[in-house]
């Protein structure tokens, strides 16, 4: 392990951004770019390199090379590859009052830290985290970005200083650690750390969890500022170990007593688990052509289970802390081959609807009716497949005339003089089938009318 190259500067930084990385060559340029050119000057940037081979090593030399960054930047060589290791690593060399962390294949909007250390500064927050956009790259070469949204059910929590340490929704919900910016001070004091293992999975989710409970004064932009890539093949995201990673993860989390003394809140580690363990086996089932048996699901889906079943039990949690995924859990407890083989069933009938949505689509303008979030879904699905979009149809009043996703949004009677043509794919969950009658009515074919499930 060495220092290969020393801060430019000794003035004391307001954030250290600490940007963990391993062969990423493809990507790095426009990440670290994205932090070189923050509003806010007074940064530094720590590159925590794992022993790329693919040229990423050598560009981030160029980088704290070139005499015209002004922006201090520091190389350290790791010799373990952990991405845990490498931000911790990253954590303890900062000299920063903040600290941040950029995963190296992502990037950042411009005056991200500018806007959350201001906020840092007049709150004197513990965290401040802001709302970010999730991106992949479609076949035209154009960027496609959704936006995610923290509190979409509950707005006022947005842009005030809370306590998050006793909120079950935020352990479930806030687990993405690059969003924001942590006070130094505050993780030093807390002893929060990730997770060392080996390889780059899961090990955030401890270190969100002691955030979440460790602090008392947190503040929730809601503005988006983080650009994170979904559709890189090597992800995380893609891997068929997800709930072995999970699963390591959160015994760490019960079984060291350290740590599961300073989470003063069980009900909000429990509804992460629950959660983390239904997203990750439903993943793994389409994975492994819902097998149960599969090694990869097997004994870690029965670890989940016993914690989760003897912690309801013990009333460490309730069946209100786990909200929806109660339900989920007691349906795999209860019979888990019955919910591989239901979920099985559905995935033949959403790809059926999938190939019905692609084939009468093709060559032919689609309205979504529509501008909601199952809207911006089905925006998303005809982008990443090159078809066309004529317009967003609402019934919202207050919409019409504005934009959605790119397109204009249009009452339903002016939709059928503009666009009686076109192919309709109604976007709502919960009122399919008032919405067809209601095209059938105006005058649209039933058979242009589809549905995005």
């Amino acid at each position: 392990m060495r220092n290969k190259v020393e801060s430019k500067c000794k003035d004391t930084p307001k954030v250290s951004v600490i940007m963990p990385s391993l062969n990423v060559a493809e990507y790095i340029d426009e990440c670290i770019q994205s932090v070189i050119n923050q509003t806010l000057r007074e940064i530094e940037i720590i590159c925590v390199d794992a022993g790329s081979t693919d040229g990423t090593w050598e560009k981030l030399c160029s980088y704290a090379e070139n005499p015209e960054i002004t922006i201090p930047i520091r190389l350290l060589h790791s010799d373990m590859k952990s991405y845990g290791y490498q931000v911790n690593w990253g954590i303890r060399e900062a000299k920063g009052e903040y600290v941040a962390i950029v995963e190296t294949d992502d990037y950042t909007v411009q005056d991200m830290y500018e806007t959350l250390y201001n906020i840092a500064d007049q709150t004197k927050a513990d965290v401040v985290k802001a709302n970010y956009d999730c991106f992949y790259t479609g076949k035209d070469g154009r960027k496609v970005f959704q936006r995610i949204e923290l509190w979409q059910k509950d707005k006022l929590q947005y842009n005030k200083v809370i306590d998050p340490s006793k909120i079950a929704y935020l352990y479930a919900a806030d687990y993405s650690i690059w969003k924001g910016i942590y006070n130094r001070k505050f993780l030093k004091e807390n002893a929060i750390w990730l997770n060392e293992s080996k390889g780059a999975a899961f090990q955030d989710i401890g270190f969100a969890q002691q955030v979440l409970a460790c602090a008392r004064r947190a503040y929730y932009s809601d503005r988006s500022f983080y650009r994170y890539r979904t559709d890189r093949d090597t992800s995380s995201m893609n891997s068929l170990h997800g709930l072995q990673y999970s699963h390591q993860e959160f015994k760490r989390l019960l079984e060291d007593e350290t740590l599961f003394k300073k989470l003063v809140y069980p009900a909000g580690l429990y509804r992460h688990m629950v959660q983390s363990f239904h997203g990750e086996l439903n993943k793994l089932l389409k994975a492994t052509d819902y097998d149960v048996h599969s090694e990869h699901i097997e004994p870690y889906a029965k670890w989940f289970v016993e914690q989760i079943g003897q912690a309801l039990a013990l009333k460490l949690v309730s069946p209100a802390d786990l909200d929806i995924y109660y339900q989920y859990f007691q349906m795999i407890a209860d019979d888990i081959e019955k919910y591989a083989a239901d979920l099985k069933q559905r995935e033949m009938l959403l790809r059926e609807n999938t190939e019905l949505i692609l084939a009468k689509t093709q060559g032919k303008k689609t309205v979504i009716f529509g501008a909601g979030i199952c809207g911006k879904r089905a925006a998303a699905f005809l982008k990443e497949n090159e078809r066309e979009i004529a317009a967003i149809c609402d019934n919202n009043r207050e919409l019409w005339g504005t934009h959605k996703y790119d397109c204009i949004v249009v009452a339903p009677q002016e939709s059928v003089k503009r666009f009686g043509e076109c192919i309709y794919l109604i976007a709502n969950k919960y009122q399919v089938e008032e919405i067809e009658a209601q095209l059938c009515d105006i005058g649209i074919q039933k058979q242009s009318i589809l549905k995005f499930q």
